[in-house]
């Protein structure tokens, strides 16, 4: 063994291994196939090959010569590389500066966030990219936690109150951190909240509402189909409700019709009263604007607006199917309820109104201009209606999407006493 290691590591064989190494064009496998370390395998040829030396012989002067221009050349290859690396990132620095000094607002992706600001250095690490520049890392660092954070609240709170002036319908945290995200902007929803917050944009509080009690029950009863239904597409499923409305001198009534699908509003009627007439004109727009399909369920709650005879004949002239909700159970009828709340949340409570036709001409822009095709619903993916519908009758190629599917009862099978 002893006697091994000595001829491993005698003159001979270092001479040899060197001249094999000048030779070869890969370094790392000479090394595997040796068993040697490439930083031991340079060692012997520094003080083997001393660069100033004259070594004896042609083929030695040759390989030593070859070597040495070899080196040179990756010298210069690596150097040209991190020149290129250095010009890149210096060009595409420029083209952002250039860019932020002919705009004058920064929006969406432009904004100054690390995740946007990062990306610039490319392939280089921080050492180098402040070498390049002849700064230290800890100027570097003591900038980027100074000021980029303060630029990039700034453009996030910019933007939150940009959303908050352009809706005019005081958004929650929830979408407006929906709404930035759909800018470019990548935020936290917590983050979202302690800024609006600070800037009292969480101003609007709910109004507790009286339960009406008392409900007839003598009237006809349908069965409950909505809480069964698989919706594939607009116009299957139906949903009204009534709320009313307080003015300075009166009360006003509001029926509205919505898609179950897409929880568009596809009618509603506002009225002084609370007659058949008020719901059965919001149902005529509603038909008249959607030309549904037979077969349409419509489901409702027990009031006696929707039992009546006039509203349940006019239900069966358009060969549309009656749902009704048990009594004191709304859960089936939420989406109607909810779009109540959401209309009294963010137009009525927030505004004072003169009289009926000022608050037609407010309750008309909000669900038209506003809700069913601006507004960001959380049940649809933080998308507005009339997109949501759109974007389904881009995936399934057809405004129908199929027919709805029927849930049924399990039966349950075993021994009975």
């Amino acid at each position: 063994m002893e006697r091994k290691w000595k001829e491993r590591y005698s003159q001979k064989f270092r001479r040899r291994a060197v001249a094999r190494m000048n030779a070869c064009d890969n370094i790392v496998r000479l090394s595997r196939e040796l068993g040697l370390s490439r930083t031991l395998l340079y060692k012997w040829r520094c003080r083997l090959e001393p660069p100033d030396a004259q070594v004896e012989g042609t083929v030695s002067t040759q390989n030593s010569r070859e070597s040495r221009l070899r080196r040179e050349v990756n010298k210069l290859k690596r150097l040209l590389a991190d020149k290129t690396l250095e010009v890149d990132f210096f060009r595409s620095a420029s083209q952002k500066v250039e860019a932020r000094r002919q705009q004058s607002d920064i929006f969406g992706e432009k904004a100054s966030t690390t995740k946007f600001e990062m990306p610039l250095q490319g392939r280089m690490s921080i050492e180098r990219m402040c070498q390049s520049a002849q700064v230290s890392r800890a100027g570097f660092y003591r900038y980027l936690n100074c000021r980029a954070p303060e630029e990039e609240d700034m453009t996030v709170r910019s933007a939150i109150q940009e959303i908050a002036l352009e809706r005019v319908r005081h958004y929650g945290y929830r979408r407006v951190t929906a709404e930035l995200r759909r800018r470019g902007m990548m935020v936290n929803h917590k983050r979202v909240a302690r800024m609006m917050r600070t800037d009292n944009l969480l101003t609007i509080q709910n109004r507790e509402l009286r339960q009406v009690t008392g409900r007839d029950r003598e009237l006809e009863i349908y069965l409950n189909l909505a809480s069964r239904m698989n919706l594939r597409g607009p116009n299957q499923l139906w949903i009204a409700d009534i709320t009313y409305i307080r003015l300075k001198a009166e009360f006003v009534y509001l029926a509205v019709v919505l898609d179950a699908f897409s929880r568009k509003v596809v009618g509603w009627s506002l009225d002084r009263s609370l007659q058949a007439r008020l719901p059965t004109s919001a149902l005529e727009k509603a038909i008249m604007s959607r030309q549904p399909p037979p077969g349409l369920v419509h489901h409702s709650d027990q009031g006696v607006q929707y039992r009546c005879a006039g509203y349940m004949q006019a239900l069966r002239d358009h060969r549309m199917v009656a749902s009704i909700s048990r009594p004191g159970y709304p859960y089936d009828n939420a989406s109607c309820e909810s779009f109540m709340k959401t209309l009294k949340r963010e137009e009525i409570y927030a505004r004072d109104y003169r009289d009926l036709e000022h608050l037609l001409e407010s309750v008309e822009g909000f669900i038209e201009n506003y809700y069913n095709r601006c507004r960001l619903h959380s049940a649809l993916g933080y998308c507005p209606p009339e997109e949501f519908e759109n974007e389904s009758e881009g995936r399934n190629g057809d405004a129908r999407f199929g027919a709805a599917t029927m849930r049924v009862f399990k039966t349950l099978t075993g021994s009975q006493n």
